[in-house]
């Protein structure tokens, strides 16, 4: 009868160990920072395993072997150790490595609290990973994220992760390529951004203020004093131009790391290229900016070679924000305008702090403060605005703002701003100095 029950009780934990079902008692566990975290306990005789935690794989250092751990429940971070006795296995119960585990990963895991070693990980089965290349919307106040067509809720304390860091979801923008990691019922545990931002600074480039900037042909901005462009990482061929001022540049921008490109060479002191524009925009009467000018149309337009901002505007109808490059002695632009249906689609693209950026009217009077880290420098869409304790023009929409300083790491965050009529502030962490 005895051994029949020892069977009975090790059949037991063992089921118990892997995931299924049984009565548990929550227990308070000190994690490796002396913080306490959910996790669930239960006896072991024979001392397998006391507590089984979901979290999320932050960090996997094989090297000493120890995994650092990220609780769902309280969104903080521990580490356990692991060795050959530990049992790793994925989605499908097939074994695995240590090393075969994947920053983001979603796992059960056991192990024994006084001495911090894990004795199991099971990947979720309902969890799996979903790879996207910069074609996804985030609210980080309603907590979701489109991808594509498909909407997903953002659990609370999600882990957005780096392959070195614990982040925020103001840490991403539209320059990264993420990865997220969600079930079934589309909720989201994890986000790991797999190829980060990086920043390019240009020097010399007095000759080209008002002018444009173009990195392959896919990020465009109005080039201004000090100024500092985000970008995917990646080589880009950089061209820049304003009046007879035009030049090519190969440009490489690395993850998180700040690229100076000096372009004072471009400088050109030979006679001024125009091209001649005739425009077509329908409806008829529709009022035609370039470069932030008001321009008639109804004959040829002549403008230098190099890029040019344009924005067509007509009661009715959505505002058209583009860019074109002249770069030949005659062309033909069409423009077919479409009907909106909202206050709201007629002023689109007014009130822009760059051209590329997703802000709309302002909030007269108010203001967004940058409180902290004080004494970096801020930079909204690229546009230097000053030594941070400062504050910039509060118009609701879509900014990405960075904080520099020098021998610091820059860092860019996503902010969203509502048109409410009062006056906002934000502090954000201390940067840390560049290796």
């Amino acid at each position: 009868m005895r051994k029949w029950i020892g069977g009975i009780l090790l059949l037991w934990m063992t089921t118990l160990l892997y995931g299924c079902a049984g009565t548990t008692v929550r227990q308070e566990t000190e994690t490796q920072e002396t913080m306490d975290f959910a996790a669930e306990t239960f006896v072991s005789e024979n001392r397998l395993a006391d507590s089984l935690d979901r979290a999320i794989i932050q960090n996997v250092d094989v090297e000493n072997q120890k995994i650092t751990f990220y609780n769902l429940k309280l969104g903080k971070s521990y580490i356990l150790s692991y060795d050959s006795a530990t049992g790793i296995k994925d989605r499908h119960d097939e074994e695995l490595v240590a090393a075969q585990l994947q920053v983001g990963d979603v796992a059960y895991v056991t192990f024994l609290k006084d001495t911090k070693q894990a004795k199991s990980i099971r990947l979720d089965q309902s969890v799996s990973r979903t790879d996207v290349v910069r074609q996804f919307e985030i609210n980080r106040t309603a907590y979701w994220m489109n991808i594509g067509d498909v909407r997903y809720a953002i659990a609370e304390n999600a882990a957005v992760l780096t392959s070195e860091k614990l982040l925020s979801l103001m840490d991403i923008n539209e320059a990264d390529t993420i990865a997220v990691y969600a079930d079934d019922a589309h909720t989201i545990y994890s986000i790991v951004i797999t190829n980060e931002h990086g920043y390019v600074r240009l020097s010399g480039e007095d000759a080209f203020i008002g002018g444009f900037v173009e990195f392959g042909q896919s990020v465009i901005r109005q080039v201004s004093q000090d100024m500092l462009v985000v970008l995917p990482s990646g080589t880009y061929d950089m061209f820049i131009s304003h009046q007879n001022n035009a030049g090519n540049k190969q440009v490489e921008v690395l993850p998180g790391q700040e690229t100076v490109v000096d372009v004072s060479d471009l400088v050109k002191e030979e006679e001024k290229r125009e091209g001649g524009i005739i425009f077509t925009i329908t409806p008829t009467g529709a009022i035609l900016k370039i470069d932030g000018e008001e321009t008639d149309y109804s004959s040829v337009v002549t403008l230098s070679y190099g890029i040019h901002q344009i924005i067509a505007v007509c009661d009715g109808y959505k505002t058209i924000t583009q860019y074109i490059k002249v770069g030949q002695e005659m062309a033909n632009i069409n423009i077919e305008m479409e009907k909106s249906n909202t206050e709201k689609d007629d002023s689109a693209g007014e009130g822009s702090v760059s051209g590329n950026s997703a802000v709309t009217q302002a909030s007269d009077g108010y203001q967004v403060y940058i409180d902290a880290p004080t004494g970096a420098e801020l930079y909204v869409e690229g546009k230097y605005i000053g030594i941070i304790p400062t504050s910039f023009d509060k118009k609701a929409g879509n900014y990405v703002i960075s904080v520099r300083k020098s021998g610091y790491t820059t860092r860019s965050y996503s902010l969203e701003i509502d048109d409410s009529n009062k006056d906002v502030h934000y502090s954000f962490s201390e940067l840390v100095l560049s290796q």
